[in-house]
């Protein structure tokens, strides 16, 4: 073989090989996360994001704990949903870390904190301006005292 083709042939497989590493480290880093609590700890797809703080995780619907974002006909609804849309694109693996003070759900959604892609959610939602905590909660989530909810005011 020719020294050119070799040479090809290493920077392919390389290529191949980098692409691969970075997936399997994206899918680490979402599943890396722990749940802390007792409630329940679920794995799954981002299935559709309703709005900005309430998503479908296999077709179940998961509400944000202590994060909220205007309704879709309020003013930021839309950019608040495409926020998530964007950090967590249909198909991405997340987990969810149910609160174990709110196992009673919303409405039918769990509620709970949203890890994917390695960001957790809840917080990305109030580091970017998208939404708001909902500090009429914070005496009832174990999430209060997590500094992400206390730097918002828990």
């Amino acid at each position: 073989m020719k020294p050119i083709i070799i040479i090809a042939i290493a920077v392919v497989c390389s290529v191949v090989t980098v692409g691969l590493l970075l997936t399997q480290t994206t899918q680490t880093d979402t599943l890396s996360q722990e749940c802390s609590g007792t409630a329940r700890c679920i794995t799954g797809t981002m299935t559709q994001v309703i709005d900005g703080d309430t998503l479908k995780i296999d077709g179940q619907s998961i509400r944000f704990a202590l994060s909220s974002a205007p309704e879709l006909d309020e003013s930021g609804g839309i950019k608040s949903k495409e926020f998530i849309e964007n950090i967590c694109p249909v198909g991405s693996t997340v987990l969810v870390d149910e609160d174990d003070e709110q196992t009673q759900g919303s409405y039918g959604r769990i509620i709970g904190v949203i890890y994917c892609n390695g960001l957790n959610l809840n917080e990305e939602l109030l580091t970017n301006g998208f939404g708001y905590l909902s500090s009429g909660f914070c005496n009832q989530s174990e999430f209060a005292s997590n500094l992400w909810a206390k730097n918002y005011g828990c």
